[in-house]
């Protein structure tokens, strides 16, 4: 049974707190020039990772970076009950593609900017449910391939202006559980609307 307590117009309690276990991360060469390097699991040299598509590469590291938490967390694949994980491609190519060897059941989400949370609302309201024991929640996204789906094909050799945004070459992993010593997910916001 679900007993996941409702306080205020739009904040919810989990009954039991969930232990974030374990956690990995894999970045892009950019994104290893900046301030947080050290903090990353592993940074890449280039965007195609040995990979012959941005959309491949992306692939690989959802595969790299999910295999990584999961052995970091000393949990074999078997005990895992379901992956929620999502990416910014059409129908979450790059997670489906990416995890498709673990062997987990996967349930793909797309908040955009907001996957990894949503995929760790979702994860952990699981547990608290006793649906599932063991989860991890992914998100991923590339820069090169987000910027030829949503904004100007690299190909085109555009011009982007200084204030342009930059999306994220990388993949973060984590993997919840039932029990642990913590840190834990105790509450969660979801965003409304306007």
């Amino acid at each position: 049974m679900i007993i996941i307590k409702k306080v205020g117009n739009q904040s919810y309690i989990l009954e039991n707190p969930v232990n974030i276990l374990e956690t990995a991360s894999i970045v892009g060469p950019k994104e290893k020039d900046g301030p947080l390097h050290e903090f990353f699991d592993k940074c890449l040299e280039d965007e195609f990772w040995g990979e012959k598509s941005w959309e491949k590469a992306e692939s690989k590291l959802v595969k790299e970076t999910m295999n990584l938490a999961i052995s970091k967390s000393g949990i074999p694949n078997s005990n895992i009950d379901f992956c929620f994980a999502g990416d910014l491609l059409n129908q979450c190519i790059a997670s489906s593609f990416g995890i498709r060897d673990i062997n987990i059941p996967f349930i793909g989400l797309f908040g955009a900017c907001s996957t990894f949370v949503e995929s760790m609302i979702v994860g952990s309201s699981f547990i608290d449910g006793n649906v599932a024991t063991n989860v991890v929640c992914s998100a991923s996204s590339h820069f090169c391939s987000a910027e030829k789906q949503f904004r100007f094909p690299l190909e085109l050799g555009n011009q982007r202006p200084p204030s342009s945004q930059w999306t994220v070459t990388g993949c973060g992993v984590a993997v919840l559980t039932k029990q642990g010593n913590g840190p834990y997910i105790t509450s969660f916001t979801p965003r409304k609307n306007c």
